[in-house]
């Protein structure tokens, strides 16, 4: 049904993009027969690349659906700019034909006040009108473009939040990151950015909130990333839970790594740091018979500070109820390509920052890295950077 669905849409707007540009090139026989075969190349790649999925070698599925989805999204952004532009044509075409009767005293008022920014669209529309296409492919490219930049260019989201419950130390500084969806795509190199990145903030603690892997172990195992994972720093440890990628690949084989990685692996279990400060995880809600919430903080002190991480960010309500201080999710990628940031608003209750219920703090990150093509446009890659402070004992 994915597979269907992916084709639909491909072919779609793969189209709708070859006849408007077919439309503006010159007839020379070469440059058509040219642009003609590089699109049959394209849907012939993608094409193959869809309906052998999971046949082929998995670094040239990777980058056969990478390079389809950023196609797509041009696509899709060119196809709306276009759309765009048309109804500006429709609307001056209406301005052309418009009968006004000067003696309408509310016409006259409007024409008075928006006569010059209409001559000026008209007089820009009439002369440039066969260029718009040359302007929606520069749009286009630039919103690519800046897709690229929001996604490399890893922000540092700064809290501080204030934990109504008593503890040995004053403040706890938590760098929390989630959904790297390390792979062939996301690589080594770019987990030495990150690694980097939270190292230089100092951390008493790391956090790594599912997703930490893009489902198989293999191409983490083959880069050797528990290199750069052992570079981590923190006095408190690295702690790490499982996200839905995770459960799509070897996922013991890939818990196992990052263990011997470093990294904690909570799964549906806790930690208590020098009897003071509870770390939960839990397994992410792929997992059919992961254990509840209530179950896995049972026995705990409730007059102790609790962080939970739990990679999906539904049954919010659930942290509140058992008595949880902080709760870390990921998973939303903070809708990661407009226009599924819309859509990701209506699916969660919060799809990205912060949220309170009573005594309850949530942080839904974007996270630091992403799914498919490396875009984000109308979101950010990030890492948190959390203060908290205790009521001093």
């Amino acid at each position: 049904m994915f597979r269907i669905i992916l084709i639909t849409i491909f072919v779609l707007v793969s189209a709708f993009a070859y006849f408007k540009i077919r439309n503006i090139l010159p007839d020379t026989s070469w440059i058509k027969l040219t642009y003609n075969l590089f699109f049959l190349l394209i849907v012939a790649i993608f094409s193959t690349g869809i309906f052998l999925r999971g046949y082929l070698p998995p670094k040239v599925n990777v980058f056969i659906i990478n390079y389809l989805v950023t196609w797509i999204v041009a696509c899709v952004y060119f196809m709306l700019i276009m759309l765009f532009v048309g109804l500006i044509n429709m609307f001056v075409k209406y301005l052309d034909n418009l009968q006004i009767n000067p003696h309408n005293s509310v016409i006259k008022y409007i024409l008075r006040c928006s006569v010059f920014v209409i001559i000026a669209l008209m007089a820009i529309w009439k002369q440039f009108k066969r260029k718009m296409i040359f302007l929606a492919l520069a749009l286009t490219m630039l919103i690519l473009i800046w897709g690229r930049y929001n996604f490399t260019r890893i922000k540092i989201e700064k809290l501080d939040i204030n934990i109504n419950k008593k503890a040995k130390i004053e403040t706890l500084k938590i760098i929390a990151a989630s959904d790297l969806h390390l792979g062939y795509s996301i690589n080594k190199k770019y987990l030495k950015k990150i690694v980097d990145l939270i190292n230089a903030q100092k951390p008493d603690i790391i956090l790594l909130v599912g997703d930490i892997a893009d489902g198989y172990s293999a191409p983490i195992i083959e880069q050797n990333m528990r290199e750069e994972f052992l570079q981590l720093k923190a006095p408190l440890g690295v702690y790490g839970v499982t996200g839905n990628h995770e459960c799509y690949g070897d996922m013991k084989n890939t818990v196992d790594y990052l263990k011997s990685a470093g990294i904690i692996m909570l799964q549906d279990s806790l930690v208590l740091l020098d009897n003071d400060i509870y770390i939960a995880g839990r397994n992410d809600k792929t997992i059919k018979n992961r254990k509840k919430l209530d179950a896995i903080l049972e026995n705990i002190d409730k007059e102790k500070p609790v962080i939970l991480l739990d990679h999906q960010p539904f049954n919010l309500g659930q942290a509140e109820e058992n008595g949880v201080d902080l709760q870390l999710s990921g998973h939303t990628h903070g809708g990661q390509i407009f226009p599924f940031t819309l859509i990701t608003k209506l699916v969660y209750e919060k799809q990205h920052g912060y949220l309170k219920k009573n005594n309850t703090h949530y942080y839904i990150t974007s996270g630091a890295g992403g799914w498919g093509p490396k875009l984000r446009i109308g979101s950010q890659s990030e890492i948190v950077e959390i203060t908290l402070r205790f009521e001093h004992e």
